[in-house]
């Protein structure tokens, strides 16, 4: 059995405005190393750093110390890819073994822009990769690849484009047993070409669940969370775990 931690949607920042925004999301680290040594890693899905500066990301790093496996993370629209990468060590798209799993983690942002896109090179990285390997697979990006009818999230998710030939590249890769992503600070699943689509709640806050078409980008109470994504045999189970 194979079980990775999912983390997404941190925000971190410095200064004043770091203190509840950290608390919560020391509590929602705490809360993942307790799982040690059963997580075998943990992938963090974007968002890392409110505005993607070198001093957020110090300060995330000091936050995320608690966990001692390995961790991959991929950058959000409110990331810096290349400070994200620098600080972390690692690079903007990547595949790594996750025990008999396959994570490959794929950025999806765009620069100045809170909206993602994949376009052809992307498609074609991803087409690529996926091919290379047939052992179970699971694919993290921080914009999820379905509309979650939250209007003001939709509007900075994936170009319908762009999801319709991610679907045509699954199609063909029935590997994949699973999206996993953040971006909307909500637990939400869908489908696309079949696969199962996860988006993981905030480690930090969550938004409110607003399907009147709002634009207006509200948060609630709700307590900060992360997924347990656990494989056994091929097959995938993902538990929302909250913070009380």
């Amino acid at each position: 059995m194979d079980v990775l931690g999912q983390l997404t949607d941190l925000h971190v920042r410095v200064g004043p405005d770091d203190v509840e925004g950290a608390r919560r999301v020391a509590a929602t680290v705490a809360a993942a190393a307790s799982f040690a040594p059963m997580l075998t890693a943990v992938v963090i899905t974007g968002d890392i750093a409110e505005n993607g500066t070198g001093r957020e990301y110090e300060r995330a790093r000091e936050l995320l110390a608690p966990l001692t496996m390995p961790i991959h993370v991929i950058a959000g629209n409110h990331d810096d890819p290349a400070a994200l990468a620098a600080a972390f060590g690692t690079t903007t798209r990547w595949s790594a073994r996750v025990g008999g799993l396959r994570l490959v983690g794929l950025d999806t942002t765009v620069p100045d822009s809170d909206a993602g896109a994949l376009g052809a090179e992307r498609l074609a990285w991803i087409a690529e990769t996926l091919a290379q390997d047939t052992a179970p697979t699971m694919l993290a990006m921080h914009h999820p690849p379905i509309e979650t009818g939250v209007a003001a999230m939709d509007e900075i998710g994936l170009p319908a484009a762009d999801r319709a030939a991610l679907a045509e590249v699954l199609a063909g890769t029935p590997q994949v047993r699973r999206i996993i992503s953040g971006h909307v600070h909500r637990a939400v699943t869908g489908r696309i070409a079949g696969c199962p689509v996860t988006l993981s709640p905030s480690a930090e806050r969550q938004l409110s669940l607003d399907l009147g078409g709002g634009d207006d980008v509200v948060f609630t109470s709700e307590p900060p969370a992360f997924m347990v994504h656990v494989a056994v045999d091929g097959d995938l189970a993902s538990h929302v775990q909250e913070i009380t």
